[in-house]
């Protein structure tokens, strides 16, 4: 899905990403919400000047457990659209079945657990009758490894836990021909913060920017230069990272890692590039009901997502109708946080 806009939902393949598999997102919390939900619709924009084209609208429903029940996903751009259902049993999602305008994704996820309730294989049946499966492990009742054969691809993913448990590290490898894929994830509160292929190629580093009442406003991307001064210098950081966070030692937080950060990019604008950027609005409960795509080439804004959350008390907060005046505050937003 791309049109003028850079919106990258990539819904179709749901657990098939290039980062690697996960355990599926069931309840409102794992979707990232503060607060019980009962259905979630966004609907997104471009525009270039004064035209404004809708591009897609995603709809999430959940059950009165808070867990989801039903997803719908249409594109006004092509007209292909996806849904699924989910089908619970014993309380435990059993099973998700997946229909698309392309009848060739078409798809039905089956899940097994253990004596702990706890999912360890996620089954994938194609409309092709072709079979995918994911493995999850656990050790020390940490969810620690992740084992995927989807359409013959073959990947392996690593998990890492500092003593109080909390994830600062993920190794993912892909096998692909000749040689294997590489890819190291470190996390900070739950948040990624760098990343590279191994040895030494493909950094990434990701700041997050709070505003005034202490919630998430802004995401900022950037790529390093391969080969450059700033490089050494994060390799060393890495080194003391993984030193440190085992024994959450660590003498920072993600708020003082992204003021680094941008610190760094100010001193260093030839081998830190930006990549990517996202502004958010929240509504009280801190849940986003706005977000604004950027182009960070030309530092304007591409695209806008407005969100109406229905919540479980019937409070509802966000629309999806284009608010010119949610486009001005994100282009205030912009001149604050851009780089």
């Amino acid at each position: 899905m791309k049109c003028k806009t850079v919106f990258s939902i990539i819904i179709f393949f749901a657990f098939v990403g290039s980062k690697g598999q996960s355990l599926p997102n069931i309840t409102y919390q794992d979707y990232g919400f503060k607060k019980q939900v009962t259905q979630v619709e966004q609907v997104f924009y471009s525009f270039d000047g004064d035209s404004i084209e809708k591009v897609e609208k995603v709809i999430h429903r959940f059950n009165s457990d808070g867990k989801i029940s039903a997803f719908e996903n249409q594109s006004f751009l092509d007209d292909s659209w996806a849904k699924s259902k989910a089908v619970y049993k014993n309380n435990r999602l059993h099973q998700e079945i997946w229909e698309h305008s392309n009848p060739y994704l078409n798809r039905k996820y089956s899940y097994r657990y253990d004596n702990e309730h706890r999912i360890i294989e996620q089954k994938i049946r194609f409309k092709d009758r072709s079979k995918s499966h994911v493995k999850f492990h656990y050790k020390n009742k940490l969810l620690y490894e992740i084992e995927a054969n989807i359409d013959g691809t073959q990947s392996v993913t690593v998990c890492y836990y500092s003593q109080k448990g909390n994830l600062y590290k993920e190794i993912h490898r892909q096998k692909v021909p000749d040689d294997d894929i590489i890819t190291n994830y470190f996390y900070l509160e739950e948040r990624e913060i760098i990343s590279y292929v191994e040895p030494k190629s493909y950094f990434y580093a990701t700041a997050y920017l709070k505003d005034a009442m202490g919630n998430e406003a802004c995401e900022i991307k950037f790529k390093l230069i391969e080969d450059s001064t700033v490089q050494d210098k994060l390799m060393k950081g890495i080194q003391r990272f993984e030193e440190e966070a085992p024994t959450d030692s660590l003498p920072f937080g993600l708020k003082q890692y992204s003021d680094q950060t941008l610190q760094a990019y100010d001193k260093n604008k030839g081998d830190l590039i930006p990549f990517y950027m996202k502004l958010f609005l929240r509504d009280e409960y801190n849940n986003i009901i706005a977000e604004a795509e950027v182009d960070v080439k030309n530092k304007t804004i591409v695209g806008v997502g407005f969100f109406k959350i229905e919540y479980a008390d019937r409070r509802i907060t966000g629309t999806t109708d284009f608010l010119h005046k949610k486009l001005h505050i994100f282009e205030a937003l912009l001149q604050q946080y851009l780089p």
